[in-house]
C-alpha cells in the first residue's frame, strides 16, 4: 500500500511509512485480528521515539521530532520524552522539538511548563516556536500567562506575535494581566496588550472602560487603543462615558469615538435624540 502524500522533511521513508500503515490499521480498514499485532506495533513505535529523543545524537533526535510533527500527534510518553528535550544543550534540537509539540494541540498539554521555561529560551526562534505551542495547547496552557504576557515586551517582533496569539486563544484568564500590563512601562508590552485585548472584542470592553475612568494616563492611552480596534461594539459603552463620565474620562472616551468614526455615528445620532 502506498504512503499518504504528505511530507517527511527529507527523513528516510521507512519509519514514517510503517506509521502510515499502523494508521490505516487504526482507522479499521484492515482486519480485526490484526488488533494485537497493531497494539504492539503502536507501542514500539512510540518506544523507538522516546529512545531516539532522548539519546546522545541530537541528528536523530531531530529527526525524530520532524517525524513527529508531520505526524500531528504523540502519545503521552513521546510527548513527556519531547518535553524533557527542551532543556538539551543544541539549540536545533530544542527548536525541532518546541515545533514538534506545535504541532499536536492539545496533547501537547504535559508539556506546558517546559514551554513555559522555552519562552525564556536564548534562541528568539525557539521562545517563538514555545508561544505558538501554547497556542496550540489553547486553555489548558493557562499557567504559562505570567510567562507569555512577558513575551509581550520580546525584542523580537514574531515572539509578540505568537504571545497574543497565545494569551487570546487561552481566552478569559488572560483579560486580567492583559489589563495590568497596559499600564506597564515598556511600550511594547502596552501595545501587545491592547492588540491582544482587541482581538478579544465586545466581552472585554467593560474592563478597558474602566480603565479609561481610572484616568491613568498611560494605561488609559493603552485601553484607547484597543477600545479603537474593537470598534462599533465599544460604542454604546463609550458613549455613556461622554455623558456621564468626569471631564478626564469624558475626553478620552470621545477621543476614541472620533477614531473609531463611521460606525459610531448611528449611536451618537440615536443617543442625541435621546436627549
Amino acid at each position: 500500500m502506498a504512503c499518504p502524500a504528505r511530507r517527511v522533511r527529507g527523513i528516510a521513508g521507512s519509519s514514517y511509512c510503517r506509521f502510515s500503515m499502523i494508521t490505516v490499521l487504526a482507522l479499521g480498514m484492515s482486519l480485526h485480528p490484526a488488533a494485537g499485532c497493531l497494539e504492539e506495533a503502536l507501542a514500539e513505535d512510540s518506544s523507538s521515539l522516546r529512545s531516539r529523543i532522548e539519546g546522545s545524537d541530537p541528528l536523530e533526535a531531530i529527526r525524530a521530532a520532524e517525524e513527529i510533527r508531520d505526524r500531528g500527534r504523540a502519545d503521552e510518553e513521546v510527548v513527556r520524552a519531547l518535553a524533557g528535550a527542551i532543556r538539551h544543550s543544541n539549540e536545533m534540537v530544542r527548536l525541532s522539538v518546541v515545533g514538534a509539540l506545535a504541532e499536536i494541540g492539545g496533547a501537547a498539554a504535559p508539556a506546558v511548563p517546559a514551554l513555559t521555561e522555552a519562552l525564556e529560551d536564548k534562541d528568539p526562534l525557539v521562545r517563538e516556536a514555545a508561544a505558538l505551542a501554547l497556542f496550540s495547547v489553547g486553555a489548558e496552557g493557562e499557567s504559562a500567562l505570567p510567562g507569555l504576557i512577558a513575551c509581550l515586551g520580546d525584542r523580537s517582533r514574531p515572539v509578540r506575535d505568537a504571545a497574543i496569539l497565545a494569551v487570546v486563544k487561552i481566552g478569559e484568564a488572560s483579560v486580567p494581566p492583559l489589563i495590568h500590563t497596559l499600564g506597564s512601562e515598556d511600550e511594547r508590552s502596552r501595545h501587545a496588550a491592547a492588540e491582544a485585548l482587541s482581538r478579544m472584542g465586545k466581552p472585554v470592553v467593560p474592563g478597558l472602560v474602566e480603565v479609561l475612568k481610572k484616568g491613568d494616563s498611560v494605561s488609559a492611552s493603552a485601553a484607547s487603543e484597543a477600545l479603537v480596534k474593537i470598534g462599533e461594539p465599544a460604542v454604546g459603552l463609550l458613549i455613556d462615558l461622554v455623558i456621564h463620565g468626569n471631564e478626564k474620562a469624558a475626553k478620552l472616551a470621545g477621543d476614541a469615538l472620533s477614531e473609531i468614526g463611521a460606525p459610531a455615528v448611528p449611536a451618537l445620532v440615536e443617543s442625541l435624540r435621546e436627549k
